[in-house]
């Protein structure tokens, strides 16, 4: 199953974006709370059908990036207490 193109669209723009934080955030505390946030708003808008193939698409851009989810992340759980993404 694919997903919409404007959703799409936003999955690659997202994954654009990527390269940029990476090479400009200094910490991963500062990256996660914003890429969570904004792939959460892309998930938050898809159909049931659409929501594995757009998880899949971002586990896939992060792994081109060397990112891996945190394990809190992993679990749905909220992040862990004194981090910025509380």
């Amino acid at each position: 199953m694919s997903v919409r193109p404007e959703i799409q669209g936003q999955l690659d723009a997202l994954d654009d974006m990527l390269a940029h934080w990476v090479a400009r955030v200094r910490h991963p505390a500062q990256f996660w709370p914003q890429f969570e946030r904004l792939s959460g708003e892309i998930l938050d808008q898809c159909e049931h059908a659409e929501n594995d193939h757009a998880r899949a698409c971002i586990n896939a851009m992060l792994e081109r990036h060397a990112l891996r989810l945190p394990p809190w992340h992993e679990r749905d759980d909220r992040p862990p207490p004194g981090t910025s993404g509380e």
